[in-house]
């Protein structure tokens, strides 16, 4: 066969699965290019940092001359109390503590700040000691007392190792999800329509997903007894790690799911889902915390669900919360999951009235 027979034959492969080209030559590269304007700044400047007043003298004014100090490298966000704002800290909405003592107005006076930050938070705990000696030379330049500063680490201290363990396992759970299940799913497509005659195809794609969620406890378990062995004081197995996880990876393969479903187990159902983790790994706040990047970012990973699974799953195993601290977030996570799960209906609804 000649050079330009074989190459008519591309050109017709390529017009049949012009989808599949499209999403692969245009869309990905656009998506990347794109996403490359969230990230803008790496540097933290425009992190959540709670100001408190550190007795009842405090005066407005002090207050307000401080949290202005703080904006040069922060975004202070006042507190009427420490004890809400050192909740947030665990939860993630702050990512220091700023207690400031009275007297800062006198000339003259010698007053002590307190900078608490979360032991379990790596990326930011190490910087941390820069940015207290920052605050310690912009306030006393600015206020007219002498200032000094005193970290304060709250909360159990790991180092990076420990810090990456649960990004580990919400990685894998994501991955699984994006690729294990479609697969499990798609290698069963000649028998859906046989199996649906016995029995509904959401009974036999539903039994897939509840087998599939149970198997990840077995990766939860295997965390679990590596993490004991290897000395590594992390709880693997808590009501909050194990809650959490089962949730993203209901809601995760949901979508996946329905996203094979409705293509029609096609390799442009596969594409999307690759996809798909992509996005989800690259925004959900994994590796460094929400606040640690550009506004623009910030937002866009606190409007991911995974975002909040994140943060649970940090604070369980590295923090270890009680479950009421987060009953909110989980009952959301919830929400996401049974949200996911009528998006899986939908497209079986759609696959029905199209075969």
């Amino acid at each position: 066969m000649s050079l330009r027979s074989l190459l008519r034959k591309e050109l017709y492969w390529s017009r049949r699965n012009l989808l599949v080209l499209l999403l692969v030559l245009c869309l990905v590269p656009g998506f990347f290019a794109a996403s490359s304007l969230l990230f803008q700044d790496v540097i933290p400047r425009d992190t959540p940092v709670a100001v408190v007043a550190g007795s009842d003298d405090v005066t407005a004014d002090e207050l307000f001359a401080v949290q202005a100090g703080l904006s040069f490298f922060a975004t202070p966000v006042e507190y009427g109390d420490r004890d809400p704002a050192l909740r947030d800290l665990q939860r993630e909405g702050v990512y220091a503590v700023v207690e400031v003592p009275h007297g800062i107005r006198e000339p003259g006076r010698a007053v002590t700040f307190r900078l608490f930050v979360d032991g379990s938070m790596v990326p930011f705990k190490e910087p941390s000691q820069t940015i207290a000696a920052i605050m310690e030379s912009r306030l006393d330049r600015e206020l007219d007392a002498t200032v000094s500063v005193e970290r304060v680490v709250v909360g159990n201290s790991h180092d990076l190792s420990g810090y990456l363990v649960p990004i580990v396992l919400l990685g894998l759970v994501m991955l699984l999800a994006f690729t294990f299940v479609p697969y499990a799913l798609t290698s069963e497509r000649r028998a859906l329509d046989r199996l649906r005659l016995e029995s509904s195809l959401e009974a036999v794609v539903g039994a897939k997903l509840l087998f599939c969620t149970l198997l990840m406890l077995v990766p939860l378990v295997v965390f679990h007894l590596v993490l004991g062995a290897i000395g590594f004081d992390i709880a693997a197995l808590t009501p909050v790690t194990v809650l959490a996880v089962l949730l993203t990876f209901v809601a995760l393969s949901a979508v996946a799911m329905a996203v094979v479903v409705a293509t029609r187990f096609t390799a442009t159902g596969r594409l999307v889902n690759v996809v798909l983790l992509l996005f989800v790994l690259g925004f959900s706040g994994l590796a460094y915390p929400a606040g640690y990047f550009s506004a623009l970012r910030k937002t866009v990973v606190r409007g991911m669900p995974t975002h909040y699974a994140t943060v649970l799953v940090r604070s369980s195993m590295l923090r270890e919360l009680p479950l009421s601290a987060f009953a909110d977030w989980l009952v959301g996570l919830a929400g996401v999951a049974v949200a996911a799960l009528v998006v899986l209906e939908l497209s079986l609804v759609y696959y029905r009235r199209t075969v």
